[in-house]
């Protein structure tokens, strides 16, 4: 689990997992942009390597795109433009590519700011919105099962359990062109949103989903609580249930943008103003009669005069903030400047990080596909060079994995490091050795292990 780094008023913790499945397609990512805080969470599809790259390509466009939009543009049209931008770039490469047909992702997008929440999705990935433990606000599906719930031939329960509950409707990838839900959200101080893919959404009811995320008073409890009670149902179902990927947000202020009015206050508000229009009518008739009409003619003088005074005091601001404003202008426009490029190196900066941890995972998956391979290679020279050559670039990596959280500790199994391991006699001998088979199996699962911690960053 990972706190969420932001300048911005807000807290939130982030998680993703494999679940019971061998590769992690849900990818997710935040940034502090010039709009506010943003957070993104895709699920990928279509096996193999398509399903991650789509989910991993996806959450860096839609950041990128964000992270240099103007502060003052319109927040609803930059994400639905992100969000675009990512679908036309997969789309592109599943045309350019056959062996990536059916590639896609989802996406689910918070980008959240003191004046208010504005929450994006394709697929059905989702973001739920909760107030003091109860559901406020939920996505709606982009799926089969879900247009069914639509027209009432079946509940959301029974739409979850569905055997065609991974059928979506709309995704990032398929078509060349795709429309992002975006629904600009109020928010309190304590609110809570969530953004998940259906690994989570999909193993529980949803009322217990909301008791342990909306009621657990730590947030980070309500993420780790969350976790671990899929991971728990997953295991009882035979444990290959789907990758989980969570990210959760705390308010601590409450939005500039308020909630609009319920039926019954607008009824209310309605009669008070009734009753004060009837007042007000019932006071203008007895000032205009009897011995109340000098005192009306007076009234009418003072306020005449007060109301030229007024024109004189408000022409004389405006002059002295038209001066005041011509004199920052060209201050504003050189701090404008210097800002926009810090902020340009600060996400250039981003971007060869993430770089550099994506070529580093890369590496992982290919020397893990070689170590399989090794695993059921016939003892030969050959073999003996294919051990030999994996080592070396284990080395490689061993070296750079600090930078991302891998202590030395985490390339061990038991005493001995994965390159003792793999230097061992028993790494070159026959597929038919059951020693070398679990020799194998446990050099494979350090690596995956960090592999996974390294993602996870």
């Amino acid at each position: 689990m990972i706190q969420i780094q932001t300048n911005n008023p807000f807290v939130g913790f982030v998680e993703t997992q494999c679940g019971g499945r061998p590769e992690n397609q849900d990818n997710l990512g935040y940034a502090d942009t010039p709009l506010g805080l943003l957070v993104v969470v895709c699920d990928g599809m279509g096996g193999g390597p398509g399903g991650k790259y789509a989910s991993s390509s996806a959450v860096d466009i839609i950041i990128r795109v964000v992270y240099e939009s103007s502060p003052d543009a319109d927040k609803r049209m930059v994400l639905q433009q992100a969000i675009q931008t990512a679908n036309q770039f997969l789309y592109q490469k599943v045309q350019e590519n056959s062996a990536l047909q059916g590639m896609g992702t989802t996406v689910t997008a918070l980008l959240i700011d003191e004046s208010s929440a504005m929450v994006a999705h394709v697929g059905d990935s989702r973001v739920y919105q909760f107030r003091r433990g109860r559901k406020k606000f939920r996505t709606f599906d982009h799926s089969y099962v879900f247009e069914l719930v639509k027209n009432g031939t079946l509940t959301e329960e029974q739409a979850r359990l569905s055997e065609q509950s991974n059928v979506i409707m709309r995704a990032l990838g398929s078509r060349p062109e795709v429309e992002a839900e975006i629904v600009e959200l109020p928010y309190e101080r304590k609110d809570r949103f969530m953004l998940c893919s259906d690994g989570i959404w999909g193993m529980l009811p949803e009322k217990e989903l909301i008791q342990i995320t909306a009621s657990t008073p730590s947030l980070s409890g309500s993420v780790e609580r969350l976790v671990i009670r899929i991971n728990e149902i997953g295991s009882a179902q035979g444990g290959n249930h789907d990758n989980l990927t969570v990210a959760l947000v705390e308010t601590t202020t409450n939005s500039k943008l308020k909630e609009k009015m319920s039926t019954r206050t607008r009824t209310i508000l309605w009669g008070l103003s009734f009753i004060c229009i009837l007042s007000l009518v019932l006071n203008i008739y007895l000032l205009n009669s009897g011995p109340m009409s000098s005192l009306r003619a007076l009234l009418a003088q003072e306020e005449q005069a007060t109301s030229r005074m007024d024109s004189i005091i408000e022409t004389r601001i405006k002059e002295e903030r038209s001066r005041m404003e011509a004199g920052f202008q060209h201050i504003l426009d050189s701090v404008s400047s210097m800002i926009d490029e810090k902020k340009r190196s600060a996400f250039d900066d981003y971007m060869t990080r993430n770089d550099q941890k994506k070529e580093i995972i890369n590496k992982l998956n290919v020397i893990i596909e070689q170590l399989e391979q090794l695993k059921l290679a016939h003892k030969s020279d050959t073999k003996s060079e294919r051990v030999d050559d994996t080592i070396e670039q284990l080395k490689d990596i061993v070296k750079q994995s600090s930078k991302y959280g891998v202590r030395d500790s985490d390339w061990h199994y038991k005493k001995h490091t994965v390159i003792d391991l793999l230097q061992h006699n028993i790494a070159k001998e026959d597929v038919s050795n059951e020693k070398m088979t679990g020799h194998y199996n446990a050099i494979i699962q350090v690596v995956k292990t960090v592999r996974n911690k390294i993602e996870s960053k």
